[in-house]
């Protein structure tokens, strides 16, 4: 086995072994995607793409899990915003991507960090993983997951899942096409079999990309017709999320789908209500760390 001196950029660790650049989030406690992440991830992919001996890439996260999203240390300060920006820069060179990637996910995958597990091309995961999208109980919208999750599991199972904010253990969702294996094992253990899985698709005539997959309802406008039905006047969050799941149906390609969703997304940022969820979660959290 060929491996060569890790290297690290900002808050990621890059390392080759053999054929295989592994690239890690690596920034404690939950690997949250704050700017030194973000930057990392761009110059990591960049670096592997550069890299003639690498013919294949694994993400994965170190420690606790994969990513928990979002830095909650940088909501309301100038590097929330900051570029790279996820889905504006960071997801782009993921997906641009001419050699495999595969993520390799143990201990949890939610928000930002499933969104960005999506633009992988290929996800296996630990079957204890907690899996989300939550962010409808920060009275955001998972910007690039309205548009990546139906395509996957379908609008109805969309829809349930992330207006409902649920977090599922990752064996929920066996024999949908969330996931390419679903495994038992530790974070060693999974980062062993994702790299075994990247050889193995190493010289793959077409690589999977989410973005291009048709949304696999036969109804859709029925799907969305009663999920609209169920919503309350005093369900405005919902609403606007679901708006948002609807234009992966609505719109006439994906890029159409993510501008008009980043519309939904930007304007509720900057609304007073997010500031009033913000602040409630903080005290949510708070007082369970008092307790």
């Amino acid at each position: 086995m060929t491996q060569c001196t890790p290297q690290r950029f900002a808050d990621v660790e890059y390392r080759v072994e053999d054929e295989v650049a592994i690239v890690t989030m690596s920034y404690a406690p939950v690997n949250g995607l704050g700017l030194g992440v973000r930057r990392g991830l761009v110059a990591a992919f960049e670096a592997a793409r550069r890299d003639a001996r690498v013919r294949a890439i694994v993400l994965n996260g170190s420690g606790r899990g994969f990513s928990a999203g979002g830095d909650i240390r940088e909501f309301g300060t100038s590097a929330a915003a900051a570029a790279p920006a996820l889905s504006l820069h960071v997801h782009p060179v993921i997906e641009a991507s001419d050699k495999p990637v595969v993520a390799a996910i143990h201990g949890f995958a939610i928000g930002g960090g499933l969104e960005t597990a999506l633009v992988c091309h290929y996800r296996l995961v630990a079957d204890s993983a907690q899996i989300g999208l939550p962010e409808c109980k920060l009275g955001v919208i998972p910007l690039s997951g309205t548009q990546r999750l139906p395509r996957v599991l379908g609008l109805a199972k969309s829809i349930e899942f992330i207006l409902g904010a649920q977090i599922l253990r990752a064996s929920a969702f066996r024999g949908t096409a969330l996931f390419d294996r679903i495994v038992e094992g530790d974070e060693q253990h999974i980062l062993r079999l994702a790299i075994e899985l990247a050889r193995e698709k190493i010289g793959s005539a077409s690589l999977p990309l989410i973005r291009r997959w048709p949304l696999p309802d036969r109804d859709p406008v029925s799907v969305l017709a009663e999920a609209r039905s169920r919503l309350t006047c005093s369900e405005a969050i919902e609403s606007e999320c679901l708006n948002a799941i609807a234009a992966a149906a609505e719109s006439a390609d994906f890029d159409a789908g993510m501008a008009a969703a980043r519309a939904i997304y930007d304007r509720l940022v900057s609304s007073d209500e997010v500031s009033t969820q913000r602040d409630r979660f903080f005290k949510s959290r708070q007082k369970g760390s008092a307790a």
